[in-house]
């Protein structure tokens, strides 16, 4: 069975040019709000995502958002 972090990952990876705030990525994919930020923090430390100030692809808000690099 998958982690959520794993299917975030999964998620960002097949959207790389899209920014998702933690509240689209939450309704996305059918989880809970806290998970989706744990898992947030764990992967946001890597060097595979950015994460940045900005707009969000989805709700069009300004707030911290994230999306994967290219490989």
């Amino acid at each position: 069975m998958q982690t959520i972090q794993d299917r975030v990952t999964l998620l960002l990876g097949k959207n790389r040019t899209i920014f998702f705030c933690d509240g689209c990525l939450t309704l996305k994919m059918g989880a809970f709000p806290r998970e989706v930020q744990d898992a947030l923090v764990v992967i946001g430390r890597g060097d595979r995502f950015q994460v940045a100030t900005g707009q969000c692809s989805e709700c069009l808000q300004a707030k911290p958002v994230i999306r994967a690099l290219a490989a």
